[in-house]
C-alpha cells in the first residue's frame, strides 16, 4: 500500500526544503519583520500612553492641590469680608449711637434752657402781679424796701418744684 521509492521521496524532500528556504527567505522573514514591527508599535502606544495616563494623574493633582489652595483663599476673602463688614457695622452703630446721644444731649439742654427762660419770665410775672397787688392792697404805703421784701417772701413760698427745675433762678 504504501510505495516508497527512494527518488520520489528525495525529490520531495528537496521540494519541501526549497519551498520553505522560499518561505523563510520572502514570507516568514517578512513577516516576522511586519509582527516586530507591530510589537514595537504596540509597545510604543503602550509607554506613551503610561506616559500620559501618569502626567493626567500629575495634573489632577496639581489641579486638586490649586483648586484647594483657591478655596482657602476664598474662604479667607470671605472671613476678611465678614471681619470688615462687622467692624463697619461696629463703626456705623457707635457713630449712630453717638449721634443719638448728641442729639438726645442737646434736646436736654435746650429743655433745661427752655425751662429756665420760662422759670424765668414767670417768676418776672409774678413779681410784677405780686408788686401790683401789693400796691393796691397797700394803697401805696409800702416803700421799695417793704415791696422787694414782699416778693422774696411770695417767690419763696411758691413750690418750684412742682415745675421740674428745683430752686433755679
Amino acid at each position: 500500500m504504501l510505495n516508497t521509492e527512494w527518488g520520489l521521496m528525495v525529490w520531495t524532500l528537496i521540494t519541501f526544503g526549497i519551498a520553505l528556504f522560499i518561505l523563510w527567505k520572502f514570507a516568514f522573514g517578512p513577516i516576522q519583520k511586519i509582527i516586530d514591527e507591530r510589537r514595537a508599535d504596540i509597545q510604543n502606544s503602550t509607554d506613551a500612553a503610561e506616559q500620559t495616563r501618569a502626567e493626567a494623574h500629575r495634573l489632577l493633582d496639581e489641579y486638586k492641590a490649586t483648586l484647594a489652595k483657591l478655596r482657602g483663599e476664598a474662604d479667607n476673602i470671605l472671613e476678611r469680608s465678614r471681619t470688615t463688614g462687622e467692624h463697619a457695622k461696629a463703626e456705623i452703630l457707635a457713630a449712630a449711637k453717638a449721634q443719638s446721644e448728641r442729639v438726645l444731649t442737646q434736646a436736654h439742654e435746650q429743655i433745661e434752657r427752655d425751662t429756665r427762660a420760662a422759670l424765668r419770665e414767670l417768676k418776672g410775672q409774678i413779681a410784677e402781679l405780686t408788686a401790683l397787688a401789693t400796691e393796691k392792697v397797700a394803697a401805696g404805703s409800702l416803700n421799695a424796701a417793704d415791696q422787694e421784701r414782699l416778693i422774696d417772701e411770695a417767690l419763696a413760698e411758691m413750690n418750684v418744684d412742682q415745675l421740674g427745675m428745683g430752686n433755679q433762678r
